[in-house]
């Protein structure tokens, strides 16, 4: 783990994610059954030491092991790629990227054990009409909207210099003003209740720890008290929340925008989710309600708790580690 003081092995960090038992470190290659590089993939290009991956990919392939690294960043650029190395990323459009590009989920400790101070959530029972969740950055201000659009531009412009011929363009996407928009369409419905709470900023723009902690628990009880929860990009084109839908026990109303899902050779999404394509965002609303309506009772509770399952014995940390 990489804390204040640097790389270390410590005991409580290692409790805390819960890996005290599931991993050994070694610094002597040639024992390893992987390797974690260390800096970021953003890191050896932006410091001239691509050597150094090219190195790490020379020992792998020598001795019939992987290494993994992360790409940091909202950003979906690409890197060239290597036999050898696997990029785990949470940022990218699947339509842009090699095979050798996976999604990483979002690393969450379990908020349901800490603030609900229990082991397991309780799952709802289907009612007549489906309660939609949301609590986020959602704005209708233009200002917002353009904004958010010149910033992918700018970043175009830089890659176009770069190398014009470059597949990795990002569209100009205003994430708080789509999310305004998708939210109400479900408020124009008469077949939704809605439980939304509308924010002018990320975290609603807090400031100190006891803002932090009163807009987190405010947010997670907003998950609590509803049955599914409107899960659409950001800045990146990944949705941290469709990670705390699943560990809350709650179904995903996911929007795809061309995205990357981790583990998608063992994981049937579209089993865990209400999956709607972005050129479809307009019927959501109609989407989840005929969903809602031809589920059973029984398999409206079965597929809450097999969401939670999937996150804790498949998206957690311990269970990241475990996978590799």
């Amino acid at each position: 783990f990489f804390s204040e003081s640097g790389w270390c092995n410590d005991d409580e960090l290692k409790r805390k994610w819960n890996v005290i038992n599931s991993v050994e470190y070694t610094s002597n290659i040639s024992e390893a059954r992987f390797v974690l590089i260390p800096h970021s993939i953003n890191w050896y290009f932006e410091h001239n030491s691509q050597n150094e991956l090219i190195d790490i990919n020379s020992d792998c392939k020598r001795l019939n092991i992987k290494a993994y690294g992360i790409i940091v960043g909202d950003l979906g650029i690409s890197f060239p790629d290597f036999s050898n190395i696997y990029y785990f990323r949470m940022g990218g459009f699947k339509s842009q990227l090699s095979s050798k590009n996976m999604s990483f989920p979002f690393s969450l400790s379990d908020q349901w054990v800490t603030i609900f101070k229990s082991k397991d959530p309780i799952p709802n029972q289907k009612n007549e009409v489906p309660v939609i969740g949301f609590c986020g950055h959602a704005s209708f201000d233009i200002r917002k909207n353009v904004i958010e659009k010149l910033k992918f531009f700018k970043e175009n412009c830089f890659r176009l210099i770069k190398n014009p011929f470059r597949n990795d363009f990002e569209p100009l996407f205003a994430s708080a003003f789509e999310r305004a928009c998708l939210l109400r369409s479900f408020e124009k419905s008469s077949k939704i209740k809605t439980n939304f709470i509308y924010r002018n900023h990320y975290r609603a723009g807090a400031k100190n720890e006891k803002e932090r902690r009163d807009t987190t628990i405010e947010y997670y009880n907003n998950l609590k008290d509803s049955d599914y929860i409107l899960c659409l990009r950001g800045a990146g084109n990944f949705s941290v929340r469709l990670y705390e839908t699943l560990m809350m026990g709650k179904i995903p109303i996911f929007i795809n925008t061309d995205c990357i899902l981790p583990f998608e050779d063992k994981i049937d999404w579209k089993n865990h989710v209400v999956w709607v394509e972005w050129e479809h965002r307009k019927n959501c609303a109609a989407i989840v309600s005929d969903f809602h309506a031809n589920i059973s009772n029984n398999d409206f509770i079965r597929l809450q708790e097999s969401n939670r399952r999937l996150w804790k014995n498949q998206l957690s940390v311990s269970a990241i580690l475990e996978k590799l």
